[in-house]
């Protein structure tokens, strides 16, 4: 696990938010803190749609403009926590080009962590995996993935 202080809180929220850097991340969770407190899991609900979606959770392309509407106005989230999720074919691509000795399904998630509270804006990285294993290569390798974005 790494931790990067983000400098640059506007040019974050405006790649997060506008851009779409972020888009083929799904969203596992969001937790924000303004006049209310709004807890978002980003599990689609399967039963809503005609058809059921192939994916399980939301794209973050699909929700941010949600997201961006309840955090807009004149004054800033008192805090949020919202966890984005490498989308599962990446992760089976980055297992593939690095040779790891994985398979995409024993991976539950690479994880980025953003947390904003006290005007200050961290991003983390996790790793899950359905199997137990002292190799530690995917999460170093998920580490070095992220910091290249933040170096």
């Amino acid at each position: 696990m790494k931790s990067f202080e983000i400098e640059s809180i506007k040019d974050f929220m405006n790649e997060l938010i506008v851009n779409e850097r972020y888009d083929s991340f799904h969203m596992y969770e969001l937790r924000l803190k303004t006049a209310l407190d709004y807890y978002i899991s980003g599990k689609m609900n399967k039963e809503f749609f005609d058809e059921a979606p192939a994916d399980t959770y939301m794209s973050w392309g699909q929700i941010k403009h949600t997201v961006y509407e309840l955090i807009r106005g004149e004054r800033l989230p008192v805090a949020m926590k919202l966890i984005l999720m490498f989308h599962p074919d990446n992760v089976t691509r980055l297992i593939e080009m690095n040779n790891l000795p994985l398979s995409g399904e024993q991976v539950s998630g690479l994880f980025l962590n953003v947390y904003y509270e006290n005007e200050r804006l961290t991003v983390t990285t996790g790793t899950s995996l359905n199997i137990f294993t002292m190799d530690k290569t995917l999460e170093h390798l998920w580490d070095e993935t992220v910091e290249k974005y933040y170096t």
